[in-house]
């Protein structure tokens, strides 16, 4: 993703991002970014650990997200995922 992209992804401003960028690289994690066509990309890698260390709201709404897409996966196949609710 380039920088315009994390702007829209983190829902942050420029200056935001770049701070993320930087600290990402002086964490000696440089070989996330690149420089294609004179635009600065973060490998994939690169976007998981900022969203992880510098954006945690955005990784946690993810994580979020990911819970209830699997929630919605077991009702759909009825599987019993709520069983532990009744054992106390």
């Amino acid at each position: 993703m380039d920088i315009k992209q994390l702007c829209e992804y983190f829902n942050r401003q420029d200056i935001t991002v770049r701070k993320a960028i930087k600290k990402m690289c002086d964490s000696g994690l440089e070989e996330y970014k690149f420089l294609v066509n004179n635009k600065v990309v973060i490998s994939s890698k690169g976007v998981e650990w900022i969203c992880k260390n510098v954006f945690k709201q955005k990784y946690l709404e993810l994580l979020e997200k990911y819970k209830m897409e699997l929630t919605k996966l077991y009702i759909e196949a009825d599987y019993p995922y709520d069983n532990f609710f009744w054992m106390n």
